[in-house]
């Protein structure tokens, strides 16, 4: 007997709406749906109705049938949690070492949108090849694109429809050291950090900013009272000045 998959429904209305260019808001407005309702759906935690679904369906391209899966017969194995309960929409801004590495560990059990400004890398992750060279990473995409692993990973160079749904932003964008000078040049981490921003006026409930950059000692305070925003924090090992 089939069964709606959620995990595959989500899945499919993330990638086709960010294949769109449409935020939550924008989908919401097209589809009928509320946008808390379809940012559930996205998150695995609601099940829409055969009108929502038919609705989305003809937004987004894609057969409502099509999200029908084969039901498993249940077992006690069944039952053991493998997962968060809840997938978390995360977007990751640099698509270096850092970066990339923390998008795929972190798609295994959540929404990630990889942020970059050289289309070259984001169309290679888009399909599930590494533009660095890393046995981890290049294996667990090959995983991804052969079907044997799953991975929500998309990559975009439009930042701010990323940062527009995220629960969490993750920034590992360069911060170039001048030893000469002492001094660590944060620009590209307070551009985002500034996009961020913008891109989330709108919401009430704003995302975690976690700067995973390195950067000097003292940088994330100076930072939050510059933004006037609470919601920035590191998980780094800082450097002293």
């Amino acid at each position: 007997m089939k069964k709606l998959s959620i995990a595959l429904l989500a899945s499919t209305v993330i990638k086709r709406r960010k294949s769109m260019s449409l935020t939550q808001s924008q989908l919401s407005k097209l589809s009928g749906m509320n946008r808390s309702v379809l940012s559930n759906l996205e998150s695995r935690q609601y099940i829409p109705s055969i009108d929502q679904l038919q609705s989305l369906a003809g937004v987004l391209g894609f057969e409502p049938t099509d999200m029908y899966v084969e039901e498993k017969p249940s077992s006690a194995v069944d039952h053991i949690p493998t997962a968060p309960d809840k997938a978390y929409n995360i977007a990751i801004a640099g698509t270096g070492y850092v970066g990339l590495s923390l998008a795929v560990l972190l798609a295994q059990h959540n929404i990630v949108t990889a942020v970059d400004i050289i289309p070259e890398k984001v169309e290679k992750i888009n399909n599930y090849i590494s533009p660095i060279q890393d046995e981890y990473i290049e294996k667990y995409l090959a995983e991804a694109k052969a079907g044997s692993r799953t991975l929500n990973i998309t990559a975009t160079t439009d930042g701010k429809a990323a940062y527009a749904d995220a629960d969490f932003v993750v920034i590992a964008a360069p911060t170039n050291y001048d030893p000469h000078t002492n001094y660590f040049d944060c620009s590209a981490v307070e551009s985002v950090i500034q996009l961020v921003l913008d891109s989330t006026l709108a919401r009430e409930v704003k995302p975690t900013i976690v700067i995973k950059s390195t950067i000097p000692v003292g940088y994330t305070s100076s930072v939050r009272k510059k933004y006037n925003a609470e919601n920035i924090i590191a998980l780094v090992s800082s450097c002293r000045r």
